[in-house]
């Protein structure tokens, strides 16, 4: 009988200590957590994806955008030593005369790119309808035209002293020609170019 007894009261507490086990709250919230758990992970992984991929455009635009200013940079590059073979050529600049020329002709180069930008930035005429500009804004812009030519003709008289002092006057009057020849040239290829796009062109 006590043997019995004893059987029932160990299966009691092992009963109970189940219960416990089954009922006892932190290991009901250790569960739901486990539960979860899960769904947290997948937020936090769809937020870093879309991250991911917002920093990816960006950076491809980016990239686009520095392809773009390196492309016209290199066109630049490639213009300017045709440029300078072109009229070297023309010229028949000696190495002498070509260690004196250069430097006066980039200079005056330099000033000429200027004034062209300021001017460019600063006039919207093209922009405009001819038809639709009141008498005041049309003499505005025929006046600031003629100052531009102006301030384009003093830059080619002080330069033009400026190359009879490294140049003979006849290899001046070459540059001249050569010059417009070379822009002649470069606004064909620029043509044709329009006119007959590579593959690469077209995308």
């Amino acid at each position: 009988m006590n043997k019995h007894f004893v059987k029932i009261a160990a299966s009691g507490l092992i009963l109970a200590f189940s219960l416990m086990l089954i009922t006892n709250p932190a290991n009901a919230q250790q569960d739901n957590r486990k539960l979860v758990q899960p769904e947290q992970d997948n937020h936090l992984i769809a937020q870093h994806d879309n991250l991911n991929l917002q920093i990816n455009q960006r950076d491809g635009q980016y990239n686009n955008q520095d392809g773009q200013r390196q492309q016209h940079d290199d066109q630049h590059k490639n213009i300017e030593a045709q440029r300078i073979a072109f009229i070297t050529q023309e010229l028949s600049l000696t190495p002498d005369e070509a260690k004196v020329f250069w430097p006066v002709y980039n200079e005056y180069d330099a000033k000429r790119h200027d004034l062209k930008k300021s001017f460019r930035n600063g006039d919207d005429f093209h922009k405009q309808d001819i038809d639709k500009l009141t008498e005041k804004e049309a003499t505005q812009i025929l006046d600031n035209q003629i100052i531009e030519a102006q301030k384009f003709l003093d830059l080619r008289k002080e330069y033009h002293a400026k190359f009879k002092a490294v140049l003979p006057a006849v290899k001046v009057l070459k540059l001249y020609d050569a010059e417009r020849e070379f822009q002649k040239m470069l606004m064909d290829k620029i043509r044709e170019k329009k006119q007959n796009p590579s593959p690469a062109d077209k995308k």
